[in-house]
């Protein structure tokens, strides 16, 4: 899935195209390699790359849209953009959902998609941190619900 931005530097319009691995600016190929890396975190990555004059800051959130950063501006929405920090609450979260790896398979699909609705959730800025918390834990609820409720049936059905 491609992602693309039309920004403005210094006057000129550049096209900035992220397919995969890679980003092309005006049709230049440029790898995202480690010489681009500036940060991992555990469900993030973010690179700088010259567009321009400028350095934009292209940073990937697991289950989330690419952003382009220009100036302190994302260039999707004109907004101002606010690094990605996840809350201290969220890894408690996160390691809730860990105990599911122990549960084959099944239960490893769902830890993957727990952890990834938990950092979206957690890193909402948008959203009041009550109403994080809550959601978080109602997530989790329902990764636990979904492992036990297939576990019983699946036990119903061998038995």
């Amino acid at each position: 899935m491609a992602k693309a931005w039309n920004v403005k530097v210094d006057g000129q319009t550049y096209s900035v195209k992220m397919k995969g691995s890679n980003v092309e600016i005006n049709g230049e190929k440029l790898v995202l390699s480690k010489k681009y890396k500036k940060k991992t975190g555990l469900v993030h990555e973010e690179y700088e790359f010259p567009v321009g004059s400028k350095t934009a800051l292209l940073v990937r959130k697991n289950l989330s849209a690419p952003q382009l950063v220009i100036d302190g501006v994302d260039c999707a929405t004109g907004e101002q953009y606010v690094p990605f920090k996840m809350p201290w609450w969220s890894y408690i979260f996160i390691a809730l959902h860990f105990i599911n790896c122990l549960n084959g398979a099944i239960g490893l699909l769902i830890f993957v998609v727990g952890i990834g609705a938990t950092t979206s959730i957690s890193t909402n800025n948008r959203m009041n941190v009550a109403v994080r918390v809550l959601l978080d834990a109602v997530v989790l609820v329902l990764a636990y619900a979904v492992v036990f409720g297939l576990a019983f049936a699946l036990a119903g059905v061998a038995y």
